[in-house]
Order: structure tokens, then C-alpha cells, then sequence
């Protein structure tokens, strides 16, 4: 690829060709017509920018022709079919009456078409023929519009022609379909909220689509689980946006820049696991856009998937997949080494069949089984179900009936259930699709954790660790989550293939394998989780409900996390930030109380790049309780609420006098000040 593309100029190519929504009102609906057929150079550019990532025809018959049921919907027909006994219509949710777009039927047709010949770049399942939401078989994932949309009117068609579904339906792309006779109209994406705007045209969804999938296979690429917020804003300043939408997918909601020969992902949905991801084409692109921002990512730059053979061209292996590990090997952040590796098998647990579920009541298909002794046995089954027999009273004759759910849509591959005392019970699933549920029992319903990963889910743990009770998920492709639950952190590792089954020992020592091996992995808990203690103590406030200068201060928490990052501009605004919300003039608020040992834990952390400014206004909120605040009402309580709560502090503050920093000593003694005759002795 010796030409350099400048991806900032990306959206200039995107308006030559895409269709002019806003000229709408201006032309006849003929004229409109005919501009949305001239569909001809938006498909260039799709060949273009496939061609510009490395994507070449392969020629010959397309391995997912248009006629083709996506696997998870064949699935499921199947198994209602050995349910009932009936098989149901594949076309049940299809209304023959509506046309399809012109686009649709051109796309399918592209002899460059990308998804066609390689579908497994996608992870998408598409409809073909397009089906309606509501879905009358009671298939699809998503509703139709609701009264009072911003779509159509009242007397309109509110169905919505679904065309394409993420891997496992979470979330699906349609067309109005009141607008189908149109050739190329916008599409929809259904997100919690119901359906938004996804792209301007089907057309433009597909090379929204390409943008999204293909540079993640071909390109080089940096992933970054926690981005300090002034890269990301020096990002938004410096590179201009491709002028697609954001993408929604699975509660994401990401917006890409262009640099040269590299497209930046930048998301704030807050689920995904790496909000910050890069693609560029080649690894001098990354570098030098490393270069420009200023950051160093020469340990973390990942080279091309597409270097590795394609699954669906490599053979079955025949023997188990080695374990990767070493003794000795560590991530570049030091969140774990490998302190041992043996070729000892490590299997994944297999108890006898509890009691509980057997019998004719026994549901038919269990796949994998556990028990606790506070919840009872629980099992999940072939089509996703999960099933829960709590433990029978004391003198009970018969068995508790199973409390059952509908979770998963493939077969349950993993399952674990552990009750934490007073931190409650879990049960976590995982299924074949990669996708993993937690379910509290008498709850509600399980909830996926957003957590859809390539691979199976083999392992599932619930454990109580120094840190507190934690969760740890592993996939067949290497992958192994863990979260902690007193804080909310979680982590992402890459310990390799040939991992089957996981043991976690309190201690945090993780210990990983399968037929071909064991490798004992010690975990860095405070690296895996980093500040999880300030997480933790932000946890224990409803920041919503305490008051600041301008009302509730949900933001607390975000700004403090802000001005404990290594970025010291964004700490220090966010300081300045914590300043208008807490104080005004001599005037506190509810919120301030708890908000001054905060200031001090940063000012007490070596890391923390702003420990001054955190003393000094810790310092600022200490005042001598105000009078009334107007003739005739009563003073406010909160001053003096603020200094006994800065006074618990005076010990871990005398202990900065002897700091390495002049500047945090200065400022410890400023706050000291307030409390003449208080030393670390009288504590």
C-alpha cells in the first residue's frame, strides 16, 4: 500500500456520493426518486475503501448467497420443530405486499461484495427476504414504531423492514416500511430506547458497515481499555470525523476520525471494552499518529488478524489447540506473569448430576450444572435456557419446582452460581456464541453484561478475593474477564489459546488450561484494577441525590476519577470543575461533606499528578460556619458537617508534612492551619 490516504478527507468522498436527504423538500417525489437510484459511485466508493484495506475478490460462487438462513435462526427453527413437532414457515415474517429497495437487491449482487465471500468479517446475520417488526412469529428482537415517532405520521405504516441483526440479535438495522418503494431509504437501528437514525442510506450503511469490520482484520491496531480524557480530547480537536453517524451497536455509540492512513474509534456508549480503539494500514500510520498526540504505544500496537489464516479455510485441527503460556511471561502493564507451566492436564469440572433436577420434571437438553448451598442447584440447557432449584426447606416431602428463564440464544456452555453473604447471590452463564448473562434469582431477569466476544465461553467463577467478591469469564479464544464488585472495574487479559477451564483462589493466583497443559498466572490485583479503592468509597454515595451549588452532583464521581489520572491539564480542570460545585463564596453544600476526604486521598496518592491543588482546595472548604443565610432563617448546618469531616482527616494530612514535594507540604500546612492546636498525636 505505498499511496498514503488521508482518512481526515474521508467525508468530503462521502458527500460527492451519498444521497441529499435535506434536498427532499425541494424536488418532486419522482426527481427524489431517481437521485436516490444514481446509486452507482457509492458503491465505488465501498469497492474503493475495501480495496484501500486489503480486501480482494476472491471470484467464484459467494460462500452466503442471498438465499441463505442466517445459522441462529435456522437453529431455533430447528429445535421448535423437535419441540412441536411443526415446522414453522421461514417466511412467516415477511410481508410479500412491500418492495424491497433497489439498494438491497444491487448490494447482494456486488461481485466485490466483501460480506458475501467473507461473512465471518462481519458477525452479523442478515434477513433476507427483509422481515417486519413487530415480528408476527414473535422472532425478531425488536418492536415496531411507537405512536408519536419522529418517522412517520400518524396514519402511516409504523413496521420496520429488518435487513440485518447483530451475531446474536441483540440489536437489528431495518428500513421504514413506509418507505420501501423508495431505492435506497435511510435505515434504523433499534437500541434500548427504541429505533434511531443509523445511516442516511442503505447504501451508506454498508460502507458504514465495511468501516466498522473490515479495518479491525486488515489494519494495525492499538486498544485502549481506559483512555486518559485529554487524549481523547485532543482527538475531537485535531482530526476531523469520517462523516458517517455514530455506530450503534450493543448499547455502543462510536464516532470515527481520519488521519492519514488511519481511522481513530472513539465511543462513549460505556460498554464496550476499549472506548479508544485505532486501525491504520500500516504500522508506520499508528506510529506516527502516536507521534502527534504524544503518547508512546510502540508496546501495544497489534499487527494485522488478517496475517493469520482464515478459520473457515483452515482445516479441523486434529489434537486440542497447545497452551500458549510460558513461565515468566507478563503484559506490558504488569497485570499478571506466569510464575509456572507444566504439561499436567487441567479439565473442566464435571460433578455427577445434582438430584434436584432429575426425574419427569428434569428439563430436557441440561448442558452444564452447579450448586451453592445458599441457591441451590442451577443448570443451563441447549436452547439457552437457565434453570434454578433452590434448596429445599427443612422436612420438605418433594423438591422445589425450578425457577426458569429464557436467556441465551445458543447452548449454554458455562455456568457458576456463588452467594456472597451480604454482597447477595449470582448465578453468571455463558453460551456458545460468547455471550455471558448474570442472573440474581427472584430478581428479575438474567442480564447480559455486553460482554459478546468471538469464541465459546468455557469457564465462568464467582469468587471472593482479598479485594472482595469478584467474576471471571474465559472464552475459547484466550480471552479471560474479571470484575470487581466493590468497585465496578473490570479487565480484559489475552492469556493465548488452549485454555479450557480456570481455577481463582482468593489469594488472586489464576490457575489456566486444558488437555495440552497448566499455567499458574499470579494476578496484580491493584494493577488489574487501578484506584479500586477510590472507586470503591465513591460507590458507597447516591452522588444524585446529594446537593451542589447548581443541584444534584451525579458528576462527582467522574470529575474526582479525572483529577486522579495521569493527564495533569484534565486533572486540574477537573479540580476547577469540583471547585464550582462545592463552594460559592462561603457558602457549602450537602455534597462538600463527603466530597473532602476525597481531596485527600488524592492529595495522599504518590500518582495522583495534581495533589497540591487538592489540598488547597480541601483547604478553601474548611470555613467557620456561615450566620443566617438571610434575616430570620436559620444557619445552614453544612459548615460545620464539612469541617468535622475535614477534622477526621488531620492525621493523613500531618503525615504529608514530611512529603518529598514542597508543594504538597505547603499545602498540607495550610490545611493544618485550619485546625490550630490539632495534631497527628491527638488522633
Amino acid at each position: 500500500m505505498p499511496e498514503v490516504i488521508d482518512y481526515g478527507r474521508f467525508a468530503e468522498r462521502l458527500r460527492r456520493v451519498m444521497p441529499r436527504w435535506d434536498d427532499r423538500g425541494r424536488m418532486s417525489p419522482a426527481e427524489f426518486a431517481e437521485h436516490l437510484a444514481d446509486t452507482g459511485p457509492r458503491w465505488e466508493l465501498l469497492r474503493a475503501f475495501q480495496e484501500e484495506w486489503g480486501y480482494e475478490p476472491p471470484g467464484g460462487e459467494p460462500r452466503w448467497p442471498r438465499w441463505s438462513e442466517s445459522e441462529h435462526r435456522a437453529y431455533v427453527r430447528r429445535l421448535e420443530a423437535e419441540w412441536t413437532g411443526e415446522e414453522d414457515d421461514e417466511f412467516a415474517g415477511v410481508d410479500p405486499a412491500l418492495p424491497i429497495p433497489a439498494a438491497l437487491d444491487e448490494w447482494w449482487d456486488l461481485p466485490f461484495n466483501s460480506f458475501t465471500y467473507r461473512p465471518r468479517l462481519y458477525w452479523t446475520n442478515p434477513e433476507w427476504p427483509p422481515t417486519v417488526r413487530p415480528d408476527p412469529t414473535g422472532y425478531g428482537s425488536s418492536r415496531g414504531l411507537p405512536p408519536g415517532n419522529p418517522f412517520v405520521g400518524p396514519d402511516d405504516d409504523h413496521r420496520v423492514c429488518v435487513f440485518k441483526a447483530e451475531y446474536q440479535y441483540c440489536n437489528e438495522w431495518g428500513y421504514l416500511a413506509a418507505e420501501a418503494a423508495l431505492p435506497d431509504p435511510k435505515v434504523l437501528v433499534s437500541v434500548d430506547d427504541g429505533w434511531v437514525v443509523q445511516a442516511r442510506s442503505i447504501s451508506e450503511f454498508f460502507l458504514q458497515l465495511a468501516v466498522d469490520r473490515l479495518p479491525a482484520h486488515f489494519g494495525w491496531s492499538i486498544r485502549l481499555y481506559d483512555p486518559a480524557p485529554g487524549l481523547v480530547d485532543r482527538i475531537r480537536r485535531e482530526f476531523p470525523e469520517l462523516g458517517l453517524l455514530p455506530w450503534r451497536e450493543l448499547s455502543a455509540n462510536t464516532v470515527t476520525y481520519g488521519a492519514p492512513d488511519a481511522i481513530i474509534y472513539l465511543d462513549d456508549g460505556g460498554v464496550v471494552d476499549f472506548p479508544l480503539v485505532v486501525h491504520a494500514r500500516t504500522r508506520t500510520a499508528i506510529e506516527d499518529l502516536a507521534r502527534t498526540l504524544g503518547v508512546d504505544w510502540a508496546d501495544e500496537i497489534q499487527p494485522p488478524s488478517a496475517d493469520r489464516p482464515d478459520p473457515e479455510d483452515a482445516a479441523e485441527p486434529a489434537d486440542p489447540e497447545p497452551l500458549s503460556l510460558r513461565a515468566g511471561q507478563a503484559d506490558s502493564g504488569g497485570r499478571w506473569i506466569v510464575e509456572a507451566v507444566s504439561d499436567r492436564p487441567l479439565s473442566p469440572p464435571d460433578p455427577e448430576p445434582p438430584a434436584l433436577p432429575a426425574g419427569a420434571d428434569r428439563p430436557a437438553g441440561l448442558t452444564v450444572w452447579a450448586t451453592d448451598p445458599e441457591i441451590g442447584v442451577v443448570a443451563g440447557d441447549q436452547v439457552g435456557g437457565l434453570h434454578v432449584w433452590p434448596p429445599a426447606p427443612a422436612g420438605a416431602d418433594a423438591p422445589v419446582a425450578p425457577l426458569s428463564r429464557t436467556a441465551h440464544d445458543a447452548p449454554v456452555t458455562a455456568i457458576a452460581c456463588r452467594d456472597f453473604g451480604e454482597a447477595g447471590g449470582a448465578v453468571l452463564s455463558g453460551d456458545s456464541a460468547g455471550q455471558v448473562n448474570v442472573w440474581t434469582p427472584g430478581g428479575g431477569d438474567p442480564v447480559p453484561l455486553g460482554l459478546g466476544r468471538c469464541g465459546t465461553v468455557v469457564a465462568l467463577g464467582l469468587e471472593y478475593l482479598e479485594t472482595g467478591p469478584a467474576m471471571v469469564a474465559a472464552w475459547s479464544t484466550g480471552s479471560v474477564w474479571l470484575w470487581d464488585h466493590g468497585s465496578g472495574l473490570d479487565a480484559i487479559i489475552d492469556l493465548g489459546p488452549g485454555i479450557e477451564a480456570f481455577l481463582l483462589d482468593p489469594e488472586g493466583v489464576l490457575t489456566v488450561g486444558g488437555p495440552t497443559g497448566t499455567a499458574t498466572v499470579r494476578l496484580d490485583l491493584d494493577r488489574l484494577w487501578p484506584k479500586r479503592e477510590l472507586h470503591r468509597s465513591l460507590n458507597r454515595f447516591d452522588w444524585d441525590r446529594l446537593e451542589g451549588a447548581g443541584g444534584p452532583v451525579g458528576g462527582f464521581p467522574d470529575r474526582i476519577l479525572t483529577a486522579a489520572s495521569d493527564d495533569a491539564e484534565a486533572a486540574e480542570e477537573a479540580l476547577t470543575d469540583l471547585r464550582a460545585v462545592l463552594i460559592d463564596g462561603e457558602r457549602v453544600f450537602p455534597a462538600t461533606v463527603p466530597a473532602v476526604p476525597f481531596l485527600i486521598m488524592l492529595a495522599a496518592d504518590p500518582d495522583t499528578r495534581v495533589r497540591r491543588s487538592a489540598l488547597a482546595l480541601a483547604a478553601d472548604l474548611v470555613r467557620p460556619a456561615p450566620g443566617p443565610a438571610a434575616e430570620g432563617e436559620p444557619p445552614e448546618p453544612w459548615a460545620g458537617h464539612v469541617r468535622s469531616a475535614a477534622e477526621g482527616c488531620v492525621t493523613h494530612v500531618a503525615e504529608l508534612l514530611d512529603d518529598p514535594d514542597p508543594g504538597v507540604r505547603e499545602a498540607a500546612e495550610r490545611f493544618l492551619s485550619r485546625f490550630p492546636g490539632r495534631t497527628a498525636e491527638d488522633e
